[in-house]
């Protein structure tokens, strides 16, 4: 409690929205990877900033088929109340052979509608309206978050398709604490809370999974401390759908060692699977569950991730006005914006360099952003905030992270090649896309490429842009290497050949010379180097053949010794031998052999 007021300062409602970055090490096929997300029953829609149409997953299609027979029964039932049954024969053949025994009694004309025939007409109605808007729910935060997309963004970034937006399968969720802040009871599941899963695939391979998980409402600041990091134990329970489960798990016998039990109701068309935590997880451990599944769907490994989690506190009624709440709770709101560090514990003239500057320009919410967090608060009577509005942040902070993980790829990319031509080509291309795509941001907004430009300065992506640079121009040089390389080999190859083409046809030349050595006539110095050419000439075809393989040692034994040079260099390096010996004898450690505060 804040010793200038006499209450705490609380927050009464809020959104948390964990952003997890990732990538899968390289470019992807945005369109194959959704896909076989959508067929895993992973994701429930997906849509493109291109067109902006949201398609669902292949498990829609049964859904699909009984829209269509629900509206042609409700057709049917239409034509026999008002004589239209010939028609509709006409329009829906097989249907009329099927149905044909049941309306044969009804086929001679018009009837006066009973009540069994309104409550018929009735249910079809229900039964299409209840389907429609079951579907339109899970395609409506896709569509919304296109909608926004297309306010924030410039049109023509969207139009190249960048990336693809899907809305997976969420989870159910039993936080530590109840609403008002209590601690949840053991083998309590009131007040769950359904946990959305929002993932966006870039071309590049970099990913962006969110969580969003409402807070408990009228939960003090101190309180809300607990849930602003994503390894925070905050969760006391939670309920997993079966086909995120299997996808995880990856085994054939998956169901075995699965903690908890099935739910009794089915959901969303599937079964899901409550547990009780012996000690609460965290999102953390929900997104490995997630990774996972999406990892093993994919066929791709992740590596390092990065969690940003960004609040929305939607209302604050403790005190009346944003200048109450500021001047009674300053220390609780610092509090809650450095998250981990007790403000009042902080040097003055240091509180500047770890609370951001307020970053709203509008008049009913603060906005503050730093490297690891943001915070999102909106005053009392400033009016009701839903996801759409969210979204007005959020956007922007995904674009910042965004970019950030795509330099950051790039230049983990680039410093781990093998130098391989093929390899360096791929990595110079895969670079030249990578920095148009980082300085063409998409941003529109003056304000919002204001906070990207900050929080882009603030995680050092310059300093990467600027390596990223360098290493293309290392690349350039490793590629005019190899190429040289592959040049060399290339004149190696022909010369190979050329080896081979004289050796061939060496012996016909060799006969020649042996008849004009033997036909010439020489004295003095000149007969010396002619001698051994006689001698060889007057054994006939057996001075050719020694002749012949005189030639053969003579060229061969250069490229022989050559060779051999080079493979016993490789040989050397390649059996170099470890340090030391193996110790052979089991190692005994007795306890007064370990150092003071070890264990043995």
């Amino acid at each position: 409690m804040d010793a200038q007021q006499g209450h705490e300062g609380v927050f009464s409602e809020g959104v948390n929205y964990y952003i997890f970055s990732f990538d899968a090490g390289g470019p992807v096929d945005i369109g194959k990877a959704a896909d076989k997300l959508l067929r895993a029953d992973i994701a429930e829609t997906v849509v493109s900033p291109r067109s902006g149409e949201v398609r669902v997953a292949h498990r829609y299609k049964s859904l699909a088929r009984l829209l269509d027979q629900t509206a042609t029964l409700q057709d049917l039932d239409r034509a026999m109340r008002e004589g239209g049954l010939v028609k509709w024969m006409v329009r829906h053949p097989i249907w009329a052979a099927k149905l044909f025994g049941n309306v044969v009694s009804r086929a001679a004309g018009p009837e006066t509608a009973t009540q069994s025939d309104t409550s018929t007409s009735e249910l079809l109605s229900e039964n299409l309206t209840y389907i429609h808007e079951s579907v339109a729910r899970q395609q409506s935060v896709n569509a919304i978050q296109n909608f926004m997309e297309n306010e924030l963004l410039n049109p023509s970034y969207l139009q190249s398709e960048p990336y693809l937006r899907l809305h997976l399968r969420g989870s159910r969720l039993w936080l530590t604490r109840l609403d008002g802040g209590v601690l949840r009871p053991q083998g309590n599941f009131d007040e769950g809370v359904i946990s959305d899963a929002l993932l966006l695939i870039h071309r590049s391979g970099v990913m962006q999974l969110t969580i969003a998980v409402r807070l408990p409402d009228e939960i003090t600041v101190n309180q809300y401390r607990e849930f602003a990091f994503g390894g925070s134990p905050i969760i006391s329970a939670s309920s997993i759908p079966e086909p995120l489960m299997k996808a995880a798990s990856g085994a054939r016998r998956w169901e075995r060692d699965l903690p908890g039990d099935w739910e009794d109701d089915v959901s969303g068309g599937t079964r899901w699977r409550r547990a009780e935590h012996p000690s609460p997880a965290s999102v953390v451990e929900l997104f490995d569950l997630y990774a996972d599944a999406i990892s093993r769907t994919l066929g791709h490994s992740f590596g390092a991730w990065l969690c940003y989690p960004a609040t929305f506190i939607d209302k604050v009624t403790c005190c009346a006005t944003e200048d109450d709440f500021k001047r009674n709770h300053a220390t609780s709101l610092n509090n809650a914006i450095a998250r981990s560090i007790d403000m009042a514990k902080v040097r003055p003239e240091f509180l500047a360099k770890v609370i951001p500057e307020e970053g709203s320009l509008t008049v009913g919410r603060s906005l503050y952003c730093d490297p690891s967090s943001a915070l999102e608060i909106r005053w009392s009577g400033s009016g009701e905030r839903r996801f759409e509005q969210h979204l007005w942040t959020l956007i922007i902070l995904e674009s910042a992270l965004l970019q950030y993980w795509q330099i950051r790829l790039l230049d983990e990319r680039i410093s781990v090649t093998s130098g391989k031509l093929k390899e360096v080509r791929e990595l110079q291309l895969e670079a030249i896309f990578g920095l148009r795509e980082y300085r063409d941001s998409g941003i529109t907004y003056g304000t919002a490429w204001d906070l990207t430009e900050r929080l882009l300065g603030e995680w050092r992506v310059e300093k990467r842009h600027g390596h990223v640079l360098e290493s293309i121009d290392q690349l350039q040089q490793l590629a005019v290497a190899a190429e040289s390389i592959k040049g060399g080999r290339r004149a190696n190859l022909l010369a190979a050949v050329a080896l081979v083409v004289a050796i061939f046809l060496g012996l016909p030349a060799v006969n020649d010379t042996l008849e004009i050595a033997e036909k010439v006539q020489a004295d003095g110095l000149l007969a010396l180097p002619l001698g051994p050419f006689q001698d060889l000439a007057k054994r006939g075809d057996l001075g050719a053949w020694i002749g012949y393989l005189i030639f053969i040692s003579a060229v061969a034994f250069p490229a022989l010794i050559l060779a051999l040079s080079r493979w016993t260099r490789g040989f050397r390096r390649s059996r170099r031998r470890a340090p030391g010996m193996v110790w052979k004898f089991p190692l005994e450690v007795h306890d007064s052999d370990t150092p003071e505060g070890e264990s043995s």
